[in-house]
């Protein structure tokens, strides 16, 4: 018999697969996955389309900007907007901690799927009129972006199991996304300007580790770029760790937390909550 946790997942994905909003954002990304492609380059006086080590250099920033957003969105309208669904399945003989797995294994698919055909098409594109050359490196983007989404899914269910109300739940998001792309960095950065010597290099890594965001851009540039690319939290992170594969797997292991504890959080919440 079929897992009551796949069950609900795939009815969760069955009833978002078709939607507008997201096959919009499908069609979206890979349409700015391809003119980065073909224009990245147009400042050095080439059009063209770019081998995939370049591409992955600019998704790394581009996919850290867009996939969160559409993660929270989606994971925030669909508590929102099937509220009768769920209550439904809360009358069945099945824990609520598998009702809430079965919906975020749903959305995640939906993400994932949709942020795959975005990075999907153009890799074809690129794979057709350059070669495959740098193609493990844009996978690794694809990767670490994926994780991300998942991450972003699990904290789009905890918002909405904490705020409960639509227009707090869509604000939240939204401000939970403005707040690692914009606000973290620049509280980073402030607060290292006035830190002693000693203590900049741990408030670095662990403010690094503190923004998944950062965390799967790093990942990312570790792939493709150069140490140039990192920024001051990567190299302090390649640096401690002593090289670039234990980077890799520090940080790749705080991406996972990042997916893991948010979930887990909410499970707790949804398990004592009145719905």
């Amino acid at each position: 018999m079929t897992s009551p946790v796949l069950r609900i997942a795939w009815h969760e994905f069955q009833l978002h697969r078709r939607n507008r909003w997201v096959v919009s954002f499908a069609c979206l990304f890979a349409s700015m996955t391809l003119l980065i492609s073909y224009f990245g380059m147009v400042t050095s006086g080439y059009a063209g389309f770019q081998d995939f080590i370049r591409t992955a250099a600019s998704l790394a920033n581009l996919s850290g900007f867009v996939v969160p957003l559409f993660a929270l969105l989606l994971g925030v309208f669909s508590f929102l907007t099937n509220r009768e669904y769920l209550e439904i399945l809360l009358t069945q003989p099945i824990s609520r901690a598998r009702v809430l797995l079965g919906k975020y294994f749903g959305l995640s698919l939906t993400v994932l799927i949709a942020s795959g055909l975005g990075f999907g098409l153009p890799g074809i594109v690129i794979a057709l009129a350059i070669g495959v050359e740098g193609a493990v490196g844009y996978l690794a983007v694809v990767l670490f972006s994926s994780v991300q989404a998942l991450a972003f899914v699990g904290v789009a269910i905890l918002i909405v199991l904490l705020a409960r109300r639509r227009q707090i739940a869509l604000g939240a998001a939204m401000g939970v996304w403005i707040f690692f792309e914009l606000v973290y960095g620049m509280l980073m950065l402030g607060t290292t300007l006035y830190l002693p010597a000693r203590l900049l290099k741990p408030i670095l890594l662990f403010g690094l580790l503190g923004n998944p965001v950062d965390v799967a851009r790093v990942l990312s540039l570790l792939q493709v770029g150069g140490p140039h690319l990192f920024g001051p939290a990567g190299a302090t992170l390649v640096k401690l760790a002593g090289s670039e594969m234990l980077a890799t797997g520090v940080g790749f292991l705080a991406l996972l937390a990042w997916v893991v504890l948010p979930m887990a959080l909410a499970i707790r919440i949804f398990a004592r909550q009145d719905i």
